[in-house]
């Protein structure tokens, strides 16, 4: 998904910022009347051994620079883990150009503190730019983005601001008092700290946290709700809780960019172990709401798109999972805060799904690819814990324990071709192509074209794995007696051995017949609005098979 362009009061604001910077480095180094005002401002020297001394050194000590960008790689985990990954990023940027930039000025402006400066261990090299300032300034705007990403409330946002500029002024201060720098020294770490955050939040695409935002919406939130056309409008956020981590967080965010565009309150309701959305979905579409945001990994993301097949009710994805399938093939951004902007305000379109029957069983669906053999007993002998740990890797270590699985002897039968015989060791149907890490799997699979797509695997030696392997990765598309690509609207896959089955990575049970047969439109999915249509498929057309396959579920 491209990035979103920054708001124009940031760009404004940071060249602002880099202009003042340059400009006021300028004058500092080139103006002796710049040298000279700096001399009459410097303080009366202080007296080692006074309060007011020891005092200053504290703070000092506590406000050294090291010690405020270990904290803001703290925040930056800390927000990780918690999917707000364009927040950790922009975090990892402060701590990253904050320490660079300030260590490349003191290498280009050797510039000598004040004679008068108390002998401490933090007043170090070159005085120009101040250090502590430059630090204390990202730090300020770093944890003012955070709390407007994960939407404080305007009274702590407000707190916050003030309290932040209280530090930054008292760390000032206490440079001024140590005689640490001069005046010029001083403004140009402000400068240098507001450069370096402004920029890295702007690269990243993190809103800026601009003060005339929380005025806005401090008036607004003194102003009575203003009248909406029409019915109010709800939304069911169905979330996984064992894949949100910090549930109040992600509340708050869901619950305040739903008020600030006119929705009502929403109606909350948590999967469980033994029911991933089946009951969930059916509650929220019963309620009849307006839309459904679903909070979780591949297998509640399949069960909420299946639950909601054929009802019209859009669906925001969020997603929460190790894989995160569908929003990477569809362009989601796994960005939490991007994901739900994306869920709230990006448009809805009509997102074929694959019905499933196992055994002449009832009917299912999934939304990405489903599969019989070793990829399914792969899925199943992922260890839960070391996927928590450490993703997607540990799926390679399930694959090495499961390499030597046996070959299934297999009749595939798409549409009304004759049927193929293989002895395969892989067998996945597939609505999307792609796989974690950008693996094109299936590369001609589109989620929108009214086909599915059949890929099966027959390697005989370690030779042949490693052949296909090769050409499955580098994107070719001829097939031949071991790598079959076909395209249908539905197949037929016989085993004569019965083995496990997997819908959009979770293993669900054993089978010897599975019957897929794709179901054009019938997903209503809020994408972003810089997503287009698949090759050869118009839009119209598209709507117009989503519509068909609605009067179809009324009827």
């Amino acid at each position: 998904m491209p990035r979103r362009p920054p708001r124009p009061a940031a760009v404004v604001i940071l060249a602002v910022l880099v202009a003042a910077l340059a400009a006021w480095t300028a004058m500092t180094l080139s103006w002796p009347a710049f040298r000279a005002l700096d001399d009459r401002l410097l303080p009366r020297p202080l007296d080692p051994r006074s309060a007011l001394a020891q005092v200053a050194a504290a703070v000092a000590l506590v406000a050294l620079p090291t010690l405020q960008y270990l904290a803001l790689l703290a925040l930056a985990f800390w927000a990780s883990r918690r999917r707000l990954r364009q927040l950790s990023v922009a975090l990892l940027l402060m701590a990253a150009l904050g320490w660079g930039a300030t260590a490349l000025f003191r290498l280009l402006v050797d510039r000598p503190h004040p004679a008068q400066a108390l002998d401490v261990i933090t007043v170090q090299h070159s005085a120009y730019p101040a250090a502590h300032l430059v630090s204390a300034t990202i730090t300020a705007i770093g944890v003012g983005a955070v709390f407007a990403v994960t939407r404080r409330s305007v009274r702590a946002r407000f707190l916050w601001q003030t309290g932040a500029t209280g530090v930054v002024l008292l760390v000032a201060v206490d440079r001024w008092l140590l005689g640490a720098h001069h005046v010029s020294d001083l403004v140009g770490g402000l400068l240098l700290g507001g450069v370096v955050a402004v920029l890295s939040l702007v690269v990243t695409g993190v809103r800026v946290p601009v003060p005339h935002d929380l005025v806005t919406e401090m008036v607004r939130s003194r102003q009575p709700d203003a009248e909406t056309d029409g019915p109010p409008r709800r939304a069911a956020v169905i979330v996984n809780p064992s894949k949100v981590l910090d549930w109040v967080t992600f509340r708050r965010q869901v619950e305040y960019e739903l008020s600030e565009r006119g929705w009502t309150h929403p109606l909350w309701i948590e999967t469980t172990v033994d029911d991933p959305g089946r009951a969930m979905t059916r509650q929220a579409v019963d309620a009849g709401v307006d839309l459904v945001l679903g909070a979780g990994g591949d297998g509640t993301i399949r069960v909420i798109c299946a639950g909601l097949a054929g009802s019209g009710i859009p669906f925001g994805l969020i997603p929460s999972g190790t894989g995160n399938l569908l929003a990477r093939n569809i362009g989601i951004p796994l960005d939490r805060a991007a994901a739900l902007e994306v869920a709230l305000d990006g448009v809805d379109k009509g997102v074929d799904l694959v019905e499933i029957r196992v055994d002449d069983g009832p009917p299912d669906h999934f939304a990405v690819m489903g599969g019989i053999g070793i990829d399914a007993v792969i899925m199943e002998g992922t260890n839960p814990d070391l996927k928590k740990a450490v993703g997607s890797a540990a799926y390679f270590v399930s694959a090495a324990r499961n390499a030597n699985h046996p070959a299934l002897h297999t009749t595939i039968q798409v549409d009304d071709a004759p049927p193929l015989r293989r002895r395969a060791h892989v067998i996945v149907v597939g609505n999307v192509g792609y796989l974690q890490a950008n693996i094109p799997l299936i590369p001609d699979a589109k989620y929108d074209d009214g086909l599915l797509d059949v890929m099966v695997a027959s390697p005989r030696t370690a030779a042949d794995w490693v052949r296909i392997t090769t050409r499955v990765l580098t994107r070719q598309r001829r097939s031949d007696e071991q790598l079959d690509r076909i395209t249908g609207k539905k197949v037929t896959i016989t085993v004569e051995e019965r083995d496990q089955y997997q819908l959009d990575g979770d293993t669900v049970g054993e089978c010897g017949t599975m019957v897929a047969e794709v179901k054009p439109g019938a997903l209503v999915l809020r994408v972003p609005r810089t997503s287009g249509t698949s090759a050869g498929q118009p839009a119209d057309a598209l709507e117009q098979s989503t519509e068909d396959h609605l009067e179809e579920a009324r009827g």
